[in-house]
């Protein structure tokens, strides 16, 4: 990863609450090993979050907004300090307009990885705890909060420039502040929507699921299962977009159509190229629920071997029990 250019501004609450402050940062940050090591972090949760919605930018730019003053700064038209604050400042008013005020750190950054260029956009919030000084004192210190990442988006501006027929290289963190957030980041993006991990997730797996079906013994089905998994999470790990002509390439190589030739014939509406819910993919590799005072969850593999499902019954029978379960048992 190579970062071209990277910035950080505090976006202040004011004691009012009717509005926030925007305190900029007036240079770019040096590329410190510190830096790179922010930047990582901040993307490698970004990539852990689940719900995120995926859009592109409209035909016309207008004069203004994120779509305008990226433009202009990848034309070297505009600073990249001037566009950073110009993207804050927009972050701020559509907040204070919707009577939002998270407070933070507005970081941007400009980066490389591989042959292709990305914007990320994050508001990073403080959070406080205690440290030991040198002098082994006891004070408060304060950290960001990277678990807390809740409105962020990445652009992948390559697939923008280059890709006249593309609807999803914008990507965001879907809020949890409830849908008038999201709409207000949504906004600001100034982005038209066009996918949703969830649904997208949801329409893949039922895809699988059917397309397992056809498959003759419980052993061929967990087999695809696994191998739907593997792909899915190997994309994600790179931060790549599952391809559905790759997984149907990767299910079967020596008929490469065949998983992407079901999924069209039977109309189920498939993007050719999604982004889905890693925390969602568990399920083709592993069970769980939970009822009122117990919890289960094990691998795919081991139904039909050490543990079995009587439907008639409703009983799940577990033959090698956990040696700390069993010993907790015999106390017991």
């Amino acid at each position: 990863m190579a970062i071209s250019n990277i910035i950080v501004h505090h976006l202040e609450r004011n004691p009012d609450a009717d509005s926030s402050t925007v305190h900029p940062r007036s240079t770019p940050l040096p590329v410190t090993p510190a830096t790179e090591g922010l930047l990582q972090d901040l993307l490698q949760s970004y990539n852990q979050k689940s719900d995120k919605a995926h859009g592109c930018f409209p035909e016309s730019d207008g004069d203004s907004g994120l779509q305008h003053w990226l433009k202009a700064y990848l034309d070297e038209q505009l600073p990249f300090v001037d566009f950073s604050l110009k993207t804050t400042e927009s972050l701020k008013e559509k907040l204070d307009a919707a009577g939002m005020f998270p407070g933070g750190f507005v970081l941007i950054a400009h980066y490389r990885s591989g042959l292709t260029q990305y914007l990320l956009i994050t508001l990073v919030s403080p959070a406080s705890s205690v440290t030991v000084t040198d002098q082994l004192d006891i004070i408060d210190t304060a950290y960001l909060d990277m678990g807390r990442l809740n409105l962020a988006a990445r652009i992948n501006i390559t697939e923008w420039q280059n890709n006249s027929q593309a609807q999803r290289y914008i990507s965001w963190i879907k809020p949890r502040g409830g849908r008038r957030l999201s709409d207000c980041f949504r906004d600001f993006l100034g982005g038209t929507e066009t996918a949703n991990t969830k649904k997208d997730t949801d329409t893949l797996m039922n895809a699988v699921e059917a397309y397992c079906d056809t498959s003759e013994t419980p052993t061929e089905q967990g087999g695809v299962k696994k191998r739907v998994y593997e792909y899915c999470n190997e994309q994600l790990q790179s931060s790549e977009a599952i391809s559905l002509d790759e997984l149907s390439a990767f299910l079967n190589e020596a008929e490469p159509d065949n998983f992407a030739r079901f999924v069209n014939t039977q109309d189920y509406d498939v993007a050719p190229e999604i982004a889905p819910s890693k925390s969602q993919l568990k399920r083709l590799i592993r069970y769980s629920g939970r009822a009122k005072g117990f919890n289960i969850a094990f691998e795919a593999e081991l139904l039909g071997s050490r543990i079995t499902y009587n439907r008639e019954n409703d009983t799940l029978t577990i033959q090698g029990i956990p040696d700390n379960l069993k010993s907790q048992l015999e106390k017991a």
